[in-house]
C-alpha cells in the first residue's frame, strides 16, 4: 500500500515484506516518481491525472516490467475540491484476484472526512438521509464558518448538494437546510440526530460538532429556548437493536411491484393474508421475501403490532429454541437474569416472519407445529403457557415438499403452514429490472451518494446491468450500485468502469461466447479497428491518451482491444 502526493511522488509505503512483492517494494519506495506524464499508464499516475479510481492490471500498465501485477489507486480530494493525493494497493496479477476497490475507496472517504474533520475553527455538519450512516464514510460532511458560510466538503456532500468540483463559492448554509446551525448545534449535544429537510423537501438526519468562535457562541444564545425545543422535537429515538421492526408506509418499497407477476403473487398472498392464511414465500436468495413480507404485514389485519423477523438458518439449534419460545430464569447457563421473551411474544398482535424455514431443525419443528396450532407457548423452564395472537409469514429459497419427501421436514407442519404459497421470480427473470435499477437511484436507495438529484447510469454501464445475470439478485443489484456509487465522481454518473470486474468480465465473455462473423474490409467494425490502431500508434500505446483521443473510457478501450 503507497501513498502518493498531488504531484504523483510516493511519500509512504506499507507492506511488500513478502518475497514475492520485494520488485514492488522497489518501484513504490518514497521518493518515487510514478506519475503519469513520467512511466505512463499506471494506478496511483492515472488516478491522478483522472481524478478517478482506477484498477490498472497486467499489461495495461504501459511499461512491460509492471506486466505481473495489479494497481488498484484511488484520488484524495481535500475539504476544498484540490488534489491532495491517491492511496494505492499494488499486488501480483493473477486472473482470479477480486480487486480491492471498493474497500479501498471506504478508506479514502474515511482519510478524506478526517481531513475536513481536522479543520480549525469551523463548525463540521454531518447528515445524511439514514441516521445510522452518520458516523461512518459514507457520511456527508460540511465545514461551517463563524459566519455561516460553507468553507469546506467531502464528495459525499458535494454530491447531495450539487456543489461541483473544486473551489467553493460564497455559500450559506441557510441555503440548503430549513433548520438553522445554531438549533443544529444544540440539537446535536443530546446525542441525537436531527431531522433536517433541504429546501427542496428531501429529509434528512443530520448532527453538527467543531470548534466554535465568539460569533457562533453568540447566535447560539440567541436562539436557544423554543426553536431547540422545536428541533429536539423532530429528532429520531433510538433503542435497543431488535428484529422488531417498526410498521413502514406501503409505498415504502414500490419497486418490488412493478413485475406483473410480482404484482399476481402479491395481489394472492394479500388476499389470504387479510384472513389469517399463513404465506409461504419461495424464491432464490436475494429475491426480496422480506420486503415481501413487511409489505404484507404493513397492509395486514395486524399492521398496529410488530413486525419480528427471524432466520432460522443464521441460529444455531441450541438456541433458536430459546429465541422463539423464550426462556424463565435459571433455565440454562448463560440466560439472562429474569428471563426473556421469545419471538412469538414479541409478535403478539403484529406478524412473525419465519426466514429459512426449511433450515429448522428437525426437533424443533415439533414444538412449532404445537404453538401454532394452540396459539400458545410455553417458556423454556417454565410450565405456564401464555397466550399469543399472531400472523405468520414463512420463507425458503428450498423445497418444502422436496424436504418432506427426504424426511427432513415434518409433513404436519408442512400443511399446518402451506395455506398459500408463492415464488418470488428471480432477477434475471423480470420485465421491470430497468425501472428497479432507476427506482434504486432516484429514491435514495444507494446508500454511498444517496437523494443525488443528477445520479445516472452511462449507455455501457446499463448495458452492463441488463445483460448480467444476477445470481445475488436483487441484494447483488443493490450492492453493485452502492459500490459503484462510492467509485463514480461527484458529477452523479455511474460508468462502465465503476462496476466490479466479475460482473464486467461475465457479460462480456457472455458476449464472446457468441458467434461473430468476420469483419469485412470496409464495414464500421473494420473502421473502428482501424482507428484504434492508429490510435495506439500515434500515441506510442499510452492507453490513458488513447482513449482520450478516441472520446471513450479507458475501460471501454480495453474491451475493444481484447475483443480484436
Amino acid at each position: 500500500m503507497a501513498l502518493v502526493n498531488a504531484e504523483g511522488v510516493v511519500v509512504r509505503c506499507v507492506g511488500g515484506d513478502h518475497a514475492t512483492t520485494r520488485e514492488l517494494v522497489s518501484a513504490l519506495r518514497p521518493g518515487t516518481d510514478v506519475s503519469e506524464k513520467t512511466i505512463g499508464t499506471n494506478g496511483p499516475g492515472s488516478a491522478l491525472v483522472e481524478r478517478r479510481p482506477m484498477l490498472i492490471r497486467g499489461r495495461e500498465h504501459f511499461l512491460d516490467e509492471a506486466a505481473g501485477f495489479a494497481c488498484a489507486a484511488v484520488p484524495l480530494v481535500d475539504p476544498f475540491g484540490a488534489s491532495a493525493g491517491v492511496l494505492d494497493v499494488s499486488y501480483l496479477y493473477t486472473a482470479l484476484q477480486i480487486d480491492p476497490l471498493q474497500l479501498l475507496a471506504v478508506a479514502a472517504r474515511g482519510i478524506e472526512n478526517q481531513m475536513l474533520d481536522s479543520l480549525q475553527d469551523v463548525t463540521v455538519v454531518r447528515f445524511h438521509y439514514r441516521p445510522d450512516t452518520l458516523c461512518t464514510p459514507y457520511a456527508a460532511l460540511l465545514a461551517v464558518s463563524h459566519d455561516g458560510y460553507v468553507v469546506g466538503a467531502n464528495r459525499g456532500a458535494r454530491a447531495t448538494l450539487c456543489l461541483g468540483d473544486g473551489a467553493l463559492e460564497r455559500l450559506e448554509f441557510s441555503s440548503f437546510f430549513d433548520l438553522p446551525l445554531p438549533q443544529l448545534i444544540d440539537a446535536s449535544r443530546l446525542s441525537t440526530p436531527a431531522l433536517v429537510h433541504r429546501h427542496s423537501g428531501v429529509r434528512l438526519y443530520a448532527s453538527a460538532s467543531g470548534h466554535r468562535g465568539k460569533e457562533l457562541q453568540h447566535a447560539e444564545s440567541t436562539h436557544r429556548g423554543a426553536g431547540v425545543a422545536g428541533a429536539v422535537s423532530r429528532a429520531p429515538t433510538h433503542g435497543s437493536t431488535s428484529t422488531a421492526t417498526a410498521p413502514t408506509q406501503p409505498g415504502d418499497e414500490s419497486y418490488l411491484m412493478a413485475d406483473s407477476r410480482l404484482q399476481a403473487s402479491f395481489e394472492k398472498a394479500r388476499r389470504a393474508f387479510d384472513r389469517d392464511i399463513p404465506v409461504i414465500v419461495y424464491g432464490e436468495t436475494g429475491t426480496g421475501k422480506e420486503v415481501f413480507a413487511q409489505r404484507l404485514h404493513t397492509g395486514g389485519p395486524r399492521r398496529g403490532g410488530a413486525l419480528v423477523a427471524i432466520n432460522c438458518f443464521a441460529l444455531p439449534a441450541s438456541l433458536i429454541e430459546s429465541e422463539l419460545f423464550g426462556y424463565e430464569h435459571g433455565a440454562f447457563t448463560g440466560g439472562r437474569r429474569g428471563g426473556a421473551p421469545g419471538k412469538f411474544e414479541e409478535a403478539h398482535n403484529g406478524t412473525l416472519f419465519l426466514d429459512e424455514i426449511g433450515d429448522m431443525p428437525f426437533d424443533v419443528q415439533g414444538r412449532l407445529l404445537r404453538v401454532l396450532q394452540e396459539r400458545k407457548v410455553t417458556r423454556l423452564g417454565s410450565s405456564r403457557e401464555i397466550a399469543v395472537n399472531i400472523s405468520l409469514i414463512c420463507a425458503t429459497h428450498r423445497s418444502l415438499p422436496d424436504l418432506v419427501a427426504e424426511g427432513k421436514f415434518r409433513e404436519d407442519l408442512f400443511y399446518r403452514l402451506s395455506g398459500v404459497s408463492i415464488t418470488l421470480p428471480p432477477l434475471r427473470e423480470r420485465s421491470d429490472l430497468r425501472q428497479l435499477i432507476d427506482w434504486l437511484l432516484a429514491r435514495g436507495a444507494v446508500d454511498a451518494f444517496a437523494e443525488h438529484p443528477t445520479y445516472r447510469l452511462d449507455d455501457e454501464a446499463l448495458d452492463m446491468l441488463l445483460n448480467y445475470r444476477w445470481p445475488g439478485n436483487v441484494r447483488e443489484l443493490r450492492s453493485v450500485l452502492r459500490a459503484a456509487a462510492a467509485l463514480g465522481d461527484s458529477d452523479g454518473e455511474i460508468r462502465a468502469e465503476h462496476l466490479p470486474s466479475e460482473l464486467v468480465e461475465q457479460v462480456e465473455t457472455a458476449r464472446l461466447s457468441k458467434p461473430l462473423s468476420a469483419c469485412a474490409p470496409g464495414t464500421l467494425a473494420a473502421m473502428e479497428t482501424d482507428a484504434i490502431r492508429q490510435a495506439l500508434e500515434l500515441h506510442h500505446g499510452n492507453i490513458a491518451a488513447t482513449a482520450r483521443s478516441l472520446g471513450i473510457g479507458r475501460a471501454t478501450l480495453h474491451r475493444k482491444l481484447h475483443k480484436m
